[in-house]
């Protein structure tokens, strides 16, 4: 694992960024994706306009009429302007080609300092986006840029190109850029709901040793971000606007957002990179360099430190060793489908927010015992 850097997204940081890109729009394109896709699967959603039409619902309704127990179809809730990303995202489970609809089917947009950091910037984002489909089956539906430079100022003209480009909404993210990026001898990254920033203490030109040094670093942290754009996504954070309170609601507790970033990126250090992932002893005695409770680190901003990174690592290893890190998406598509965190996660998860919050405190204190817990767990889930 590469401990050299850390990632520094906050949930509300993605949440101010998630509601400020969110400007409606009279064409959707995630509306057209599905009109798209249903004209593929035989049906008549009329002229993909971007618009729920009476005449695309009915297309719709009777495409789930017949695939209605279709995987992960059958979880989705109705098709709405705020739930058409589901099914832009979901509909090419029925029919091999209807991903091309995706909005998401577009190259990424990358705005680099040199052509060796635009270079290592795709062939990082390209590598996720594999392990991704690979290891998991699913990828973004909505399309992204990412912004990627050695200078500050470089990244903060970047970003505001592809706000300008990518977005109506008034939003100066200088501010944020500046606090993550001003940062002697070490990197950092945010995601936000169209776009993230990767940035670096290098004033000189990436040169093809820079391109070489930074592979493994650029894939993990690629890795992080990416997730919580997936997260936000299946969550459906993306479609919730300028109403932060509902955003953030969409997201999830922010041990359990980051915690999932870590995860997932040490699965891709692990087999995209061949790097070392922490096992359950190192990550508990990392865990307690966190001087907090896991409950205390469920709001915007309370995961800061790296002890708290690898607290929530820890806490969210250990779900995923009792039941397996596809839970981790179920529980983002449930908030997507209208539940709230509680539910959400006792469906996911098989367990209580709370009592397992209470349980890995527990664990905490008593070396070597997450092992039996997550075995007695096991049993209990069977």
């Amino acid at each position: 694992m590469i401990r050299s850097f850390r990632p520094l997204i906050q949930a509300l940081g993605l949440a101010l960024g998630l509601s400020a890109l969110a400007a409606p729009a009279n064409a959707d394109p995630f509306v057209t994706c599905v009109q798209q896709q249903l004209t593929d699967l035989g049906y008549a959603p009329g002229r993909p306009d971007g618009q729920l039409t009476p005449q695309t619902r009915g297309a719709w309704q009777a495409m789930r009429q017949a695939k209605a127990g279709a995987g992960p179809l059958a979880a989705l809730p109705p098709l709405a302007p705020k739930t058409a990303i589901h099914w832009c995202r979901e509909l090419p489970a029925l029919k091999n080609g209807l991903e091309r609809h995706m909005p998401s089917a577009a190259p990424v947009r990358i705005l680099a300092d040199t052509p060796n950091v635009e270079k290592g910037i795709r062939q990082a984002y390209g590598k996720v986006l594999r392990f991704m489909d690979r290891e998991y089956g699913i990828v973004l539906a909505g399309h992204i840029g990412i912004a990627a430079a050695g200078s500050t100022k470089d990244v903060q003209g970047y970003v505001r190109r592809l706000l300008r480009d990518m977005s109506s909404a008034r939003f100066n993210p200088d501010a944020s850029i500046a606090a993550h990026c001003n940062k002697p001898f070490g990197v950092a990254g945010a995601a936000y709901l169209k776009f993230m920033y990767i940035c670096w203490d290098n004033p000189h030109q990436a040169d093809g040793a820079w391109l070489k040094r930074s592979r493994k670093w650029l894939g993990m942290m690629m890795a992080h971000e990416y997730m919580h754009l997936v997260q936000a996504e299946l969550g459906g954070a993306r479609a919730e606007g300028f109403n932060g309170g509902s955003l953030r609601a969409r997201m999830g507790p922010a041990w359990l957002v980051e915690g999932s970033a870590e995860v997932v990126a040490a699965r891709f250090g692990k087999r995209a990179l061949r790097l070392r992932a922490p096992g359950l002893a190192e990550l508990h005695e990392m865990s307690l360099e966190s001087k907090k409770s896991l409950n205390g680190m469920r709001a915007h901003k309370t995961v800061r430190t790296g002890g708290d990174y690898d607290f929530a690592h820890y806490a969210v290893h250990i779900l995923t060793r009792i039941s397996g890190e596809e839970a981790l998406f179920t529980f983002w598509r449930r908030l997507g489908a209208g539940q709230n965190w509680d539910q959400a996660f006792e469906g996911a998860f098989g367990i209580r927010m709370g009592e397992f919050e209470a349980q890995v405190m527990e664990l905490r204190k008593r070396p070597g015992t997450a092992r039996a817990y997550i075995s007695k767990m096991r049993r209990r889930q069977s």
